[in-house]
């Protein structure tokens, strides 16, 4: 028996190694696809070799594999190592002309194996017969081999045997990768499946929303008539004063006030009445900081004294399209709810940046404005959190809200190509932010 201090001694060789092949690389990279090397032994590949020693009639065979600087053996009778370095492999010859059986029938009178230390010393190899095993792609990843330790010859119809055995493991090697492929093709479908499902559970759950937004009209529809009518008896109202009060002056600017809140009114309302009927808001492409900016007089007016109001406006130009109307009413219900969380004194911002999106399952890729509305009130815990956006969903004690404000603030942005998200930790405030999707740059009006 072959020794294994002895096959991997670092005695230099006097006997030549054989060469690399022309398509070496090649075939060295399609034995490693194949993740044989170093597999536990298989049954397939120990029958080829137990068929080899009997049709040939002699005490070693083996399936062995050439790989960059060894040779391994898959499957071994008569030999007690599983493997050898590619120097002293007789099959790196043989797997240089793929078409033929190499036939040694003395070794010791071989040029290219008489000085080799596997045949002046144990196993003392005399005899050997390698069939190249050829996969379908061409490449001579080893051989199917038959060693003696005398000198011997092959009968035409064992050489023929060697052969068949040959091919019958490079068919179970090509089988071998096509599973491979199989597999990673499963693990690929079943990441897909998961991000298909994924994908589904989000277009299912912004369909839900929106017919549940949708089914708010009719109600919507109900009160607008009437409020509508009362905003214009307060505007008529407004305007008497305005008229006939020229002093104190507190009260006429305070009568213009309430006459800007009443219009704003007004282009809400006929917002919400297009919206019903079906014939569509006039939806425009504006700056959405620019529009804040101008409209900080009314904001402010929103907020209790107690709380300061702060403003960031990072992202100046960008063209979103909206309904300008829906904005301000957007920003002011943001507002409300932050001050409504907040005990006593507190800090609301409301802030505008730029962000480029390029993987995100419910928004798609490209450039945003996102507008933020960010408190430092006690927050809200998760499941409360996972809520915020639903239709009727309040924290608020009854008569006191009716949960549609941040349901209508989502479908602010949903219709402005975006998304709404909220970011919260319990003591550690509320943040709410709506992507919106940029079209383009519009003309930056000056800041003051």
């Amino acid at each position: 028996m072959i020794e294994d201090n002895y096959l991997f001694s670092g005695t230099p060789m006097a006997h030549r190694p054989a060469p690399f092949p022309s398509n070496e690389e090649e075939r060295a990279q399609s034995l490693e696809q194949l993740r044989v090397l170093d597999t536990v032994s298989e049954t397939v590949f120990d029958d080829v070799v137990r068929l080899a020693t009997t049709l040939c009639e002699v005490p070693i065979a083996l399936v062995s594999l050439v790989d960059r600087d060894r040779q391994w053996f898959k499957s071994c009778i008569g030999l007690e190592v599983q493997q050898t370095h590619r120097d002293l492999a007789f099959c790196a010859h043989a797997i240089l002309n793929p078409t033929d059986v190499m036939v040694v029938e003395d070794a010791t009178l071989d040029a290219r194996f008489a000085c080799s230390p596997l045949v002046k010393g144990p196993p003392y190899i005399c005899f050997y017969a390698g069939a190249p095993i050829v996969t379908e792609a061409g490449h001579a990843l080893g051989t199917v081999c038959v060693i003696d330790i005398r000198p011997r010859t092959l009968s035409e119809p064992q050489i023929a045997a060697l052969q068949i055995l040959a091919r019958q493991a490079a068919a179970l090697l090509d089988a071998r990768f096509i599973q491979i492929q199989r597999d990673e093709q499963v693990a690929q479908l079943r990441n897909q499946l998961g991000q298909l499902s994924q994908s589904r559970d989000e277009a299912a759950s912004q369909l839900d929303h929106s017919r549940r937004i949708s089914s708010l009209g009719m109600l919507t529809a109900s009160i607008a008539h009437d409020f509508n009518n009362l905003l214009q008896g307060v505007g008529t109202a407004l305007e008497m004063i305005r008229l006939r009060s020229r002093r104190p002056m507190d009260v006429e600017r305070f009568s213009k006030a309430g006459l800007e809140a009443v219009e704003h009114g007004r282009q809400l309302i006929n917002y919400l009445m297009s919206s019903v009927r079906g014939d569509g808001p006039e939806v425009i492409c504006i700056d959405v900081s620019a529009r804040l900016q101008a409209a900080q007089s009314t904001i402010r007016n929103v907020v209790r004294r107690d709380i300061t109001l702060t403003f960031d406006f990072s992202a100046w130009g960008w063209g979103v399209m909206c309904v300008e109307a829906q904005l301000q009413a957007v920003v002011i219900n943001l507002l409300s709810n932050a001050q409504d969380a907040i005990t006593g004194s507190g800090h609301i911002e409301i802030l505008t940046r730029w962000q480029q999106v390029d993987d995100d399952f419910s928004l798609a890729a490209g450039d945003y404005l996102v507008l933020s509305v960010r408190d430092n009130g006690p927050g809200m815990c998760a499941d409360t959190a996972v809520k915020a956006f639903e239709p009727f969903f309040t924290t608020k004690p009854a008569g006191e809200g009716t949960g549609l404000g941040l349901a209508q603030v989502k479908d602010f942005a949903i219709k402005a190509g975006g998304d709404a998200r909220v970011v919260t930790l319990p003591g550690q405030g509320t943040t709410v932010s709506l992507y919106l999707r940029i079209l383009g740059r519009v003309a930056a009006p000056t800041v003051v």
